[in-house]
């Protein structure tokens, strides 16, 4: 089964995940929800070993819901 990439990243925006993580090999998958995610310049990726990549929520104290 597929990973569902919009449900992580809204997760991450509600609050009931605080990260995620991408492997090099579901990166264009993750890549396609990413861009059309509304909120997706506050889906923060950073590079970890072995290409993983950690997301979490830009969170700047202004309501996202």
């Amino acid at each position: 089964m597929a990973t569902d990439y919009t449900q992580l990243m809204e997760a991450l925006r509600t609050g009931e995940q605080e990260t995620f993580t991408v492997m090099p090999e579901e990166f264009m998958a993750f890549h396609d929800a990413y861009m059309k995610y509304e909120y997706r310049k506050r889906v923060i990726g950073t590079a970890d070993l072995d290409g993983r990549i950690v997301y979490h929520f830009e969170k700047d104290g202004t309501a996202t819901n």
